[in-house]
């Protein structure tokens, strides 16, 4: 499994990366964390936020998708426009069952 933490700025306070308390939120080893200060990947995933993408229930800042959880099957390759998530909604604190479910579910063994 690979996790990749996407940080941009939301916030008028959030002018810069976050610092180690922030990052400390997501302690597991296999996360990568990533500053997208220009919504670059919000962008994209928004555009490719339609069918076949799992409707998603939020996640809408002024026009920026964030706070999102997206879990992809293993294998799924990101080519053209995103491959369908099995998740993909959010906000994270809101999506924790569904989160755990999919990991469990495409877990090995």
């Amino acid at each position: 499994m690979r996790v990749f933490v996407v940080w941009e700025p939301i916030l008028k306070s959030d002018f810069m990366a976050p610092t180690t308390g922030a990052l400390r939120r997501i302690s597991d080893p296999r996360a990568r964390h990533y500053w997208d200060d220009g919504h670059v990947l919000a962008d994209v995933m928004k555009r490719d936020a339609r069918p076949p993408q799992p409707k998603h229930e939020c996640c809408d800042s002024d026009g920026v998708l964030w706070d999102l959880v997206a879990i992809y099957p293993t294998g799924a390759r990101w080519d053209a426009t995103l491959p369908p998530a099995v998740v993909f909604d959010g906000p994270v604190v809101r999506v924790t069952d569904q989160m755990n479910a999919a990991l469990a579910a495409d877990a090995p063994g």
